[in-house]
C-alpha cells in the first residue's frame, strides 16, 4: 500500500516527461481548428498547460545537482508562461483580458474582499516567522512565484475566462476556478508529494479562483488579482521556504475551508450584483 500511496511522485522522469508530452499534445489537438468562444478551446489551453508542467517536471526530476533544482524549476513556469503570452499576442487579448490602464478599472472597492485572502497566510506567517534562506535562494524563490503567478493567473483570469464569454458570469468563473484547481494536479509529480497536501491545494485553490474571476470581471482589471495572489505566495515562500502543497491539520483545514468558502460566496454574490445591475440598465434603456 505504500508504494502506491506515491506512484506518481516515483515514476521514471522519462515517463513524466511523455505522460506530459501526450497530455499537451492532445489540447493542441482541442485549439485546432481554433475555437476561440467556447469550452473546446479553454479546455484545450488548459490542457497544454497541464500537460506542460507535467512534462517539465519530469525534466527537472532528471537532474540530481542542487542548482538543477533550482533553476530548472523557472522552465516549469516560464514556458507555459510564453506560450500563454503568445495566445494572448495572437488573439489580441491583452486589454480584453484586464490588462487595462487605472482609468478603465471599476469598483475598487472590490479590493477589500480581495485583501481578506491574504489573513489567513499573514496569521499562518505571524505564528511561524520567517524561515532561514540565503538571499540567492530568496531571489530564485521570488523570481519563480512572480513568473508562475503572471503565468496563472494570464491563463484562468485572462484567457480561459474570456474564451467562455458566451456563458453567464456565473458558469465563467465556476469553469475557471475548477480548472485553475485542478491545475495544480502536475504537483502529484513532485518527488515526495504528499498526496494529501496536493488534494487539500486543489480544493482551496479551486475556492479562491471563484473570488478572484469575479473581482477580474467586476474591476475590469486583472491587476489587482495578480497582486494579491503574488503577496500570497510570497507570504507562503517567506515561511516554509516554497509554496509547494503540504497536508493541512484537522483545524487548518476547516478554518481555511470556511474562510475561503466565505469569500467564494462573496464572489458568487459580486457576480449576481453585477447581472442585476446589467439587467436594471436595459430596462431603463
Amino acid at each position: 500500500m505504500a508504494a502506491s500511496a506515491h506512484f506518481l511522485p516515483s515514476l521514471d522522469w522519462l515517463i513524466k516527461l511523455g505522460i506530459g508530452l501526450i497530455v499537451a499534445a492532445a489540447g493542441v489537438l482541442l485549439i485546432r481548428p481554433r475555437r476561440r468562444d467556447g469550452w473546446r478551446f479553454a479546455i484545450g489551453i488548459f490542457t497544454i498547460e497541464a500537460g506542460a508542467l507535467v512534462a517539465i517536471r519530469g525534466i527537472v526530476a532528471a537532474g540530481g545537482s542542487s542548482w538543477w533544482q533550482y533553476l530548472m524549476p523557472f522552465a516549469l513556469v516560464l514556458v507555459p508562461g510564453i506560450f500563454i503570452a503568445v495566445v494572448l499576442t495572437r488573439l489580441r487579448w491583452w486589454r480584453r483580458v484586464g490588462f487595462t490602464p487605472l482609468w478603465e478599472w471599476q469598483a475598487p472597492h472590490l479590493v477589500v474582499p480581495l485583501v481578506l485572502i491574504l489573513v489567513l497566510p499573514i496569521v499562518g506567517f505571524s505564528a511561524r516567522g520567517m524561515m532561514a534562506t540565503t538571499a540567492l535562494v530568496l531571489t530564485l524563490q521570488v523570481g519563480f512565484v512572480l513568473i508562475d503567478i503572471f503565468m496563472e493567473e494570464v491563463t484562468y483570469r485572462g484567457v480561459i475566462l474570456e474564451a467562455l464569454a458566451g456563458l453567464g458570469g456565473g458558469s465563467r468563473v465556476a469553469i475557471s476556478a475548477t480548472l485553475f484547481g485542478l491545475s495544480h494536479l502536475d504537483n502529484f509529480f513532485l518527488p515526495g508529494a504528499d498526496e494529501l497536501g496536493v488534494a487539500y491545494q486543489i480544493f482551496e485553490a479551486a475556492l479562491v479562483g471563484v473570488l478572484f474571476g469575479a473581482v477580474r470581471l467586476r474591476m475590469n482589471a486583472i491587476w489587482p488579482v495578480m497582486i494579491v495572489h503574488a503577496i500570497y505566495d510570497l507570504i507562503l515562500v517567506l515561511a516554509f521556504g516554497h509554496a509547494f502543497p503540504v497536508a493541512p491539520t484537522v483545524p487548518g483545514f476547516l478554518v481555511a475551508t470556511v474562510v475561503n468558502l466565505g469569500l467564494a460566496a462573496v464572489g458568487l454574490f459580486l457576480l449576481s450584483a453585477r447581472q442585476a445591475t446589467g439587467r436594471a440598465r436595459l430596462e431603463a434603456a
